[in-house]
């Protein structure tokens, strides 16, 4: 996938929790929990590794590997699945 620093950071997306716009710029990148596949069975989430690249897919994000997953910078709400374009 594409490192995140190659994107536009003015594209808008939309957090389906609060319904709130804000360009790529804004998004938080929180540390992912380690027992993500505990929780949940394989599922495809997108996430930030820790060379930046966003990544997804049958990988799993890990805190121990550095790698973040994407919350609204408004309400907080994590979005394992990735966030909507406006």
């Amino acid at each position: 996938m594409a490192k995140l620093s190659e994107l536009d950071q003015e594209e808008k997306y939309k957090c389906d929790s609060c319904k709130k716009v804000f360009p790529l710029s804004e998004i938080k990148f929180v540390e992912a929990a380690d027992n993500i596949t505990i929780l949940t069975p394989p599922m495809p989430f997108v996430f930030l590794d820790k060379d930046g690249i966003i990544t997804g897919g049958s990988q799993q994000p890990s805190k121990k590997n550095g790698d973040k997953i994407l919350a609204c910078p408004h309400c907080d709400k994590i979005h394992l699945f990735g966030m909507d374009k406006v």
